[in-house]
């Protein structure tokens, strides 16, 4: 869009000096401005057809065309050089066979044909010989030109490759990992689990066949002992067979998967013993979808694609996150949904959010209690 705006600004300023060198300097006749109005109108209209080869060549053909009804009463003239060079790039960039030789041929014909009605030999070799360099130096360009945009659609389908591989590798990762923990916990469950069924029942036996009341009370002593470990080993097996992961976990695996898939930068600071709290589900959920809205807000909306995330552990009992990322000028936020939903979840932990805009950078604050009892 840039490019369009720079060719716009050169046209303007090159067809001014044009029109006027043609009325000597003196106010322009209504023929020229009728002219330049509809040359412009359809120069802006280029952009509403590069989608379409037919249409565009034909604004083409006609703006090429304007251009010699325009000035077609003056010899060689430099400045129509220059306008005709501007809609030979556009031709170049957008069509392809036979439609851009024969904008070209056209053009070339404009160029000569003050020449040719005079059938001046000198100027017609000098105009074609000047054409042909300029026609090897646009070829160069633009063989250039497609090389970049052959590297730069390379890149891209590299990217997202690289994406995938990583969403792939990391989705492996945690299915190796889910493998390993089930192998662990069959390992426990047929080897530990099975041994303490067998000592509770030998030591029942032993129970049994004690006459001794002192030792039927020290049996009943192992018996809970040993009833207690197997229990805990079964809860042991149980959690390593989860896969839900809840809390602080939950959010750095977040963290992991955005840095793989979006390229994101996150620098995470802790304050200690903040990872050791624990959190109840509801606030476990809060905090997920806290610092997935800020990271997804910053990506939606920052040029920058690196944040900072910031928890810390208040007076011994308020959890505190910040999700901060740079920003370049001050924005008027307007709440949507995702933020709403965020400061809805805060609140009914008792807790509030913030946003601050402060040097530069844009701030998420979100604090909740801790209750003593968990």
């Amino acid at each position: 869009m840039l490019i369009f705006w720079f060719h716009l600004l050169y046209l303007l300023t090159v067809w001014t000096i044009a029109a006027y060198t043609k009325s000597d300097m003196t106010d322009l006749d209504p023929m020229t401005i009728i002219l330049s109005a509809i040359f412009f109108t359809c120069y802006f209209c280029l952009t509403l057809t590069k989608k379409h080869p037919r249409l565009f060549q034909i604004l083409l053909l006609l703006l090429a065309m304007l251009v010699f009804f325009t000035f077609s009463s003056q010899t060689f003239n430099g400045l129509v050089l220059l306008i005709l060079l501007v809609i030979a790039i556009q031709a170049i960039d957008h069509l392809q066979g036979w439609r851009l030789y024969i904008q070209l041929f056209v053009q070339y014909i404009i160029v000569i044909f003050p020449y040719l009605r005079t059938f001046d030999l000198f100027m017609i070799s000098y105009l074609s010989l000047l054409l042909l360099f300029i026609g090897f130096l646009l070829y160069i360009w633009r063989r250039t030109n497609q090389t970049y945009v052959e590297l730069n659609d390379t890149y891209i389908q590299l990217e997202t490759e690289y994406r995938q591989l990583k969403r792939h590798t990391l989705i492996h990762e945690k299915m190796v990992r889910q493998e390993e923990r089930n192998q662990v916990a069959r390992d426990i469950h047929d080897s530990v689990g099975h041994r303490l069924t067998a000592l509770l029942m030998q030591l029942e036996v032993a129970r049994i066949q004690a006459s001794d009341i002192t030792f039927q009370e020290k049996f009943d002593q192992l018996k809970v002992l040993a009833q207690t470990s197997l229990d805990e080993t079964r809860e042991a097996v149980k959690a390593l067979r989860s896969e839900e992961t809840t809390g602080l976990t939950a959010v750095i695996q977040l963290i992991r998967k955005l840095e793989a898939e979006s390229h994101l930068r996150v620098s995470f600071h802790v304050q200690s013993g903040a990872l050791s709290i624990p959190l109840s589900n509801d606030q476990s959920v809060a905090l997920y979808r806290s610092v997935q809205e800020g990271l997804t807000n910053m990506m939606r909306h920052s040029d920058e694609r690196q944040a900072s995330i910031e928890f810390n552990f208040i007076g011994g009992r308020f959890f505190r996150f910040q999700i901060s990322h740079p920003l370049k000028k001050k924005v008027e936020v307007e709440e949507g949904f995702g933020l709403q939903s965020m400061r809805e979840r805060l609140e009914q932990l008792n807790g509030s959010l913030k946003i601050n805009q402060v040097e530069g950078e844009f701030r998420l604050i979100g604090t909740f209690p801790i209750d003593k009892g968990e």
